[in-house]
């Protein structure tokens, strides 16, 4: 395509936009949507991840572990016609980018870079986002882009698709309007196909191995995919702060955490990027969050107890919440749980819930004391009732 032939189709399509109108179906769709998330002066997209969850988020990519080298014959593609590189991940986020000098400078203005947000919702039409959502390559050109900031740009991107039809990320190439080719777009398309042949086996979701499962009713144990995580009782609390109270702040976090106690920001950053590690990058932040599937039993307990099922809560309860923990947030958490159960126990328990409950509160009389009144004298509870009633005076 001449230059000649690039300036026509830029005339075309401003034409059109100054007129309301758009030709491209696909444009069209990404418009509407963007139409109600985003405002066309919005001057760069949102850069919401930190350098350092960037690089771990890089490190557990199926895209980066696929082997090919896409990083250098993405990057050579992009310096050789002054264009920039980016693959992303199954958000939208970019995770690796590089690229001619001029078109790295010009990039940094609006976002477009490690850390940066390219989905729709954050970045409005483009390339990435668009490729992301529909599964397809896709070419965005000059002031098809809904943000103003990015009307000088053209596109090209690709998606990487997992087996099980999975989004894993998306391979781009952008430079100015007037340096389109359509080599780029066949160079990504290309690379794309080219990592999924080649993908780790076991990529079964974006950088995810599975759904996070976490016991802190008792003793604690967290396992992913079904392997046990080796955490200290701090990696633990943080865990268990994410999974029960949903994203927080490093100010939350720390209040949650450590109460008054002063700590440095960066202490609770250290251990938040080991669990990052651990989660193989499925901590996100800005807020602090988890970006994978989560069960708790304390969720568990709550729903059974929610829903008058008394018998299923008392099975549930393995032990107090994070027994051995000082946390505030486990503290809370620990009374409200117990209290909880324990006076609907004392409203509707069976003597045998009753019991249940005692052999982790066994020094709590009035719940004894309850369980003795319902039970028969000729009932075999009647009597381990009495028991368990006399050794909680004596202690």
């Amino acid at each position: 395509m001449t230059h000649d032939d690039l300036r026509r189709r830029r005339r075309s399509i401003d034409s059109a936009r100054a007129h309301g109108r758009v030709d491209d179906p696909v444009i069209r769709e990404s418009w509407e949507l963007c139409r109600h998330a985003l405002a066309v002066d919005c001057p760069a997209a949102p850069v919401d991840c930190e350098p350092d969850e960037v690089r771990q988020r890089w490190e557990a990519s199926p895209i980066r572990r696929s082997g090919i080298g896409v990083e250098e014959q993405l990057g050579r593609a992009a310096e050789a016609s002054d264009l920039i590189a980016a693959i992303t991940d199954d958000e939208g986020r970019i995770l690796w980018s590089d690229g001619g000098y001029r078109m790295r400078h010009i990039a940094e203005g609006v976002g477009f870079v490690a850390g940066g947000r390219w989905d729709e919702a954050s970045a409005g039409t483009n390339a990435l986002g668009v490729a992301l959502r529909t599964g397809r390559p896709s070419t965005v050109f000059a002031s098809q882009h809904w943000c103003e900031s990015v009307h000088d740009w053209v596109c090209w991107s690709a998606p990487v698709t997992a087996p099980d039809g999975t989004r894993i990320g998306v391979l781009d190439l952008s430079g100015r309007w007037d340096t389109a080719t359509p080599v780029a777009e066949l160079a990504v398309a290309a690379l794309a196909r080219l990592v999924e042949e080649h993908l780790p086996a076991d990529v079964t979701s974006p950088g995810r191995s599975g759904e996070l499962v976490l016991r802190l009713l008792g003793r604690p144990r967290a396992t992913l995919g079904g392997r046990t995580l080796p955490l200290s009782p701090r990696q633990v609390e943080l865990l268990a702060v994410l999974a029960v109270q949903g994203p927080a702040s490093l100010e939350q976090l720390s209040e949650w955490i450590y109460g008054d106690h002063p700590v440095s920001p960066t202490t609770i950053k250290a251990e938040l990027s080991h669990l990052r590690r651990i989660l193989g990058g499925a901590i996100g932040s800005r807020p602090y969050r988890l970006e994978l599937p989560v069960r708790i039993d304390v969720t568990d307990l709550r729903a059974r107890l929610r829903a008058g099922d008394l018998h299923g809560a008392t099975a549930a309860y393995g032990g107090q919440f994070l027994p051995d923990s000082e946390a505030p947030f486990a503290i809370d958490q620990r009374h409200v749980i117990d209290m909880a159960l324990r006076r609907s126990l004392l409203e509707a328990g069976t003597p045998a819930d009753l019991l249940r409950f005692a052999e982790i509160h066994r020094y709590d009389e009035t719940v004894l004391r309850r369980a003795l009144d319902l039970v028969a004298r000729t009932d075999p509870l009647h009597h381990e009732a009495r028991a368990r009633l006399d050794l909680a005076r004596r202690g």
